[in-house]
């Protein structure tokens, strides 16, 4: 009988040098799900996917406060830099 071995997984995408997401909203009642929504594709597509559900719940959670306690027109949403500007 042959044996059949599996493909190691990918390895999840790094962001490259420089290389940011960003998302400006604004600071609205639609703004925890435009922000929820943003942060699970950038998690998806760069193979985070089991970051996803906490990030939703804790950008959600942020965007809502600023939305009830802030007065700022907008909110600005991104990924952290990996060096560089």
């Amino acid at each position: 009988m042959t044996s059949v071995t599996a493909p190691p997984p990918p390895a999840p995408y790094l962001p490259q040098r420089g290389e940011r997401y960003r998302l400006v909203a604004p600071n609205a009642p639609t703004a925890p799900k435009i922000v929820r929504d943003f942060v699970a594709t950038v998690l998806w597509a760069t193979g985070h996917p089991r970051l996803v559900d906490d990030a939703r719940l804790c950008a959600s959670e942020v965007v809502s406060n600023a939305y009830c306690h802030t007065d700022s027109p907008q909110v600005r949403v991104g990924s952290p830099s990996t060096g560089g500007r």
